[in-house]
């Protein structure tokens, strides 16, 4: 006996004829324990009780149900009460547990069923299978839910017993390799009796459970509890899986029940469906293939266009709302761009009278970057809520716009643009960043690097005054009468021009000619 699995050891333990009854969430298992087999029994308790998490309770009843300590179990009828966890991973020790939780709504979220035994495991649409060595995991939670999931139920398929049609389908189709052993056996039985469900029109309960065809006929069939078709399961989940999507089930569904209903042989009707089904399967889904793409091309062009223009109206709504935002938001970083520039005549001003140049210049270009980011951040979220709900809205529209496209051309024609778009417009933003990031720096270091060309030294009415002193060769630029003196000051003209005269006469005999000519025409001039 391997101490290692310790739920087992506790079965064995208790005696071949032990009861065992067993739900997803308890495990009672009654019987005896024989002195031969006490001391095992012991260990076997031990080792699981220190497996044991939070979510794992185990304890011992007597014959009246009274909980009892383990010292008093030889020869004694004992229950053994294990309380299991339910949730995203849920334990069976029993194939007969294992098989009628199967039909558990309980289970539509569950991500793991482990089951006691060594068996090749298997996964579906819905949860894996996988064999388990009785030692106490700890839970797992709940998968959520997925929003493409279809109810057959929900106008496919009217099932007048509520439990008959499977409302999640997806847990019976498998994905990936098959299984083998007990467990897969057992699933893939319940899973092809559930995926027939789908392809009828109605179900019902009489003395037997029944389903019809609605067809160019209606047909009667009773649904069966096994199907002896070894090859009737990839039959049925072929059909399920071209059955289940989002966008057309009704349509699909439609097909495929006339066309089976037109291929069944009229001695075939009132008999098993699970037998008559994997016979006509095949041909009829080939035939509502056909029949689907057919009505497809067929579909009215104006209700499409109807519903293309409808979209564009709508999306031509949300534009001018998204546009008033921009606008909004433009405005409010004009007003803050309106009073940085008002702050940069003020500061402007201030360099103009002290040496406050460095202290001043970095505050204003930290006012700039903060405006500056502020507009980037407002404009980058504006833009980003723009795009999720169009994004949403888009979603929802496809599915009915682009009802005329399959899968193929749906995901190359109006899938695939709007997927680049949005890369390119996070990759721009990304870019954007960084670009902005950098530019920030550049542009705040050289405010920094600026002020130390600006000689702190020499103040600013210093370099004023050093403009006013005349250089060197001031002298003889002095010399020159501007129009200015010549009308207010004709005789101090006169009196220059003579001394320009003597001194420089090889070099500027048109000068003075000039000068005396200004002298005759300016009134009051000297004679």
């Amino acid at each position: 006996m391997n101490s290692k699995k310790c739920l087992e050891s506790l079965i064995d333990g208790l005696g071949k004829s032990a009861n065992i009854r067993e739900t997803i969430g308890q495990l009672d298992i009654s019987g005896q324990v024989s002195p031969e087999q006490s001391d095992s029994f012991k260990l076997a308790y031990d080792d699981f009780l220190n497996e044991l998490s939070d979510e794992w309770s185990i304890s011992i009843r007597d014959g009246e149900f009274s909980e009892i300590s383990i010292d008093y179990i030889t020869n004694e009828d004992v229950t053994l009460v294990v309380k299991k966890p339910v949730g995203g991973r849920v334990f069976f020790a029993t194939m007969a547990g294992f098989s009628s939780a199967l039909d558990n709504k309980s289970l539509t979220l569950s991500r793991e069923l482990l089951v006691l035994g060594s068996f090749t495991g298997f996964k579906t649409q819905g949860f894996s299978v996988l064999p388990w060595d009785g030692i106490p995991l700890s839970g797992l939670t709940y998968s959520d839910p997925s929003p493409d999931a279809i109810d057959p139920r929900k106008g496919i398929v009217r099932d007048l017993t509520g439990i008959t049609v499977p409302a999640d389908p997806y847990r019976w189709i498998l994905l990936g390799d098959k299984g083998s052993g007990e467990p897969w056996e057992v699933w893939k039985g319940k899973a092809t009796r559930k995926l027939a469900t789908l392809f009828v029109s109605d179900v019902w309960e009489g003395d037997k459970p029944k389903i019809s065809l609605n067809g160019s006929r209606k047909r009667t069939f009773i649904l069966g509890d096994e199907c002896q078709d070894n090859k009737a399961y990839e039959k049925v989940c072929q059909a399920a899986e071209w059955l289940l999507v989002k966008q057309d089930t009704e349509a699909r569904h439609e097909v495929l029940v006339r066309r089976l209903s037109a291929i069944v042989r009229d001695s075939d009707t009132n008999t098993d469906w699970l037998t008559v089904l994997p016979e006509a399967l095949q041909e009829a889904l080939d035939g509502a293939r056909l029949d689907h793409r057919a009505y497809v091309r067929s579909k009215s062009a104006e209700t499409v266009k109807a519903m293309a223009d409808l979209r564009k109206a709508v999306g031509e709504d949300v534009s001018r709302i998204v546009e008033r935002v921009h606008r909004l938001s433009t405005g409010f970083v004009v007003g803050l761009a309106a009073l940085a520039t008002g702050l940069g005549v003020r500061l402007t001003l201030l360099t103009s009278q002290k040496n406050t140049w460095p202290a001043v210049g970095i505050i204003f270009c930290l006012v700039v970057l903060a405006i500056t980011w502020a507009s980037i951040i407002l404009q980058r979220h504006v833009s980003s809520k723009s795009l999720v709900n169009e994004l949403q809205n888009m979603r929802r529209w496809h599915k009915n716009v682009h009802t005329a496209l399959t899968r193929s051309d749906y995901r190359e024609l109006a899938l695939r643009p709007v997927l680049d778009a949005v890369r390119l417009y996070k990759k721009t933003a990304k870019f954007t960043n960084k670009g902005m990031i950098y530019a920030s720096i550049i542009f705040l270091a050289s405010f920094v690097v600026i002020p130390l060309f600006h000689s702190a030294e020499k103040p600013l009415a210093t370099s004023i005054e050093r403009d006013q002193t005349p250089p060197a060769g001031a002298a003889s630029t002095k010399a020159t009468p501007t129009l200015e003196d010549v009308i207010q000051k004709p005789e101090v003209l006169s009196e220059d021009a003579s001394i320009s005269t003597q001194t420089a006469r090889t070099e500027n005999d048109n000068k003075t000619e000039s000068a005396g000519l200004l002298e005759d025409e300016q009134p009051g001039s000297s004679e």
